[in-house]
């Protein structure tokens, strides 16, 4: 991560910076931890405060008590947004995750205010995309090279050893599943791997959902990336009414049994779910209307999206409960920094795999941005 050069013009600034904005984020810590109660008799977690946590409201704080670009740089939004997806899930062990990811963070300060590398403001805006990022285009094309080769490495060991890898890309609309998938497959070898983006269901893959998707699932030696997937049942068809109640079950009853028997098979399966928030939702939908390139990824289904904000969460926080398990974890990829995102979903899927001749420190992704619920 790189900071604006004022921020540590000497050695004593940069230390007495950190101390604030260590003892600000513990303040933070407490006021969250506090706030968090689990009750034995039911199981249930409790909070005191019923919103009890406002991420605008702290980094509106921190710009104002810092700068807006020390708050950008050191990427606190998609740490907030973190901790918000782990108190949503109320899981018994909450409170314990939210000290360790704080606790993660905080320690990650030192070497965040420490870099000083210099760029002018327009290396962090990306024309095609047409978003700032905190990384520099350089930095970021540089990052992306050594991940892609390494990606390569990847491949060559599924194809020598015979395994079989599926990566689930899901998320809101807009939240940058499709962009990343093209860096993934940039430069690998095109016979051994897929991308599987189906259309619309026929009547009868209506009501054989799993089966529909069993066929496109990777064979010996192959790499296939799902832009949307099985998880479609999940979250869109019950959120759009394109399936019925019964149909939304029977799916969530039988999902975690058909995942893992895919990897009890030797399959390697990851989930991935780009989160972004509605704000940047809608600003994408904004660029994609106005982009001489990508204006025709604008569909009236855009807006109808956005207006069901609120019940695609609550389906969305269903699948994480009842569908992220030990075998088949959910990992959630914070992608309202789209370059971020992209590094990160590509690091996360070469950390939990042991190919050969490996670079693990290629794979080592920002901790704010990649949650794994398990």
């Amino acid at each position: 991560m790189n900071f604006p050069k004022f921020v540590t013009e000497s050695i004593q600034d940069a230390e007495n910076l950190k101390k604030r904005l260590i003892g600000d984020l513990t303040m933070y810590l407490n006021s969250v931890v506090d706030n968090i109660r689990y009750d034995p008799r039911n199981g249930e977690v409790i909070y005191k405060k019923a919103n009890h946590f406002d991420i605008q409201n702290v980094i509106n704080q921190l710009k104002s008590d810092y700068s807006e670009d020390l708050v950008d740089q050191i990427n606190i939004e998609s740490f907030l947004r973190k901790i918000n997806q782990i108190l949503s899930l109320r899981k018994k062990n909450t409170k314990r995750r939210v000290r360790d990811e704080f606790d993660i963070y905080i320690r990650s300060i030192d070497n965040r205010i420490s870099d000083q590398d210099e760029y002018r403001d327009e290396d962090y805006f990306d024309k095609t995309d047409g978003e700032y990022s905190i990384i520099p285009r350089k930095k970021y094309e540089g990052e992306k090279y050594q991940i892609q080769i390494e990606l390569l490495k990847l491949q060559e060991w599924v194809i020598k050893n015979g395994k079989k890898v599926a990566i689930v890309f899901e998320g809101r609309d807009a939240a940058g599943k499709g962009s990343t998938i093209k860096r993934f497959i940039e430069y690998l070898n095109p016979r051994y791997f897929r991308v599987v983006a189906l259309g619309i269901p026929t009547d009868e893959e209506k009501n054989n959902w799993l089966g529909r998707y069993e066929k496109h699932l990777p064979k010996s030696g192959e790499i296939v990336f799902f832009d949307r997937s099985w998880h479609n049942r999940s979250i869109v068809e019950p959120v759009m009414g394109y399936c019925n109640e019964d149909q939304y079950l029977d799916f969530m009853t039988k999902v975690n049994g058909w995942e893992e028997s895919f990897v009890d098979d030797g399959g390697i399966l990851i989930k991935l779910w780009f989160s972004i928030s509605k704000e940047k939702q809608i600003q994408r939908f904004e660029i994609r209307k106005e982009s001489p390139l990508k204006y025709w990824k604008f569909s009236p289904n855009d807006a109808r999206v956005v207006d069901k904000w609120d019940m695609i969460t609550k389906y969305k926080d269903q699948m994480f409960v009842h569908n992220s398990t030990e075998k088949c974890p959910w990992v959630i990829i914070n992608s309202n920094d789209k370059k971020i995102g992209r590094l990160n979903a590509m690091r996360y899927v070469l950390s939990v795999i042991d190919y050969d001749g490996k670079n693990p420190d290629v794979s080592v992704w920002y901790p704010e941005v990649v949650n794994i619920l398990n």
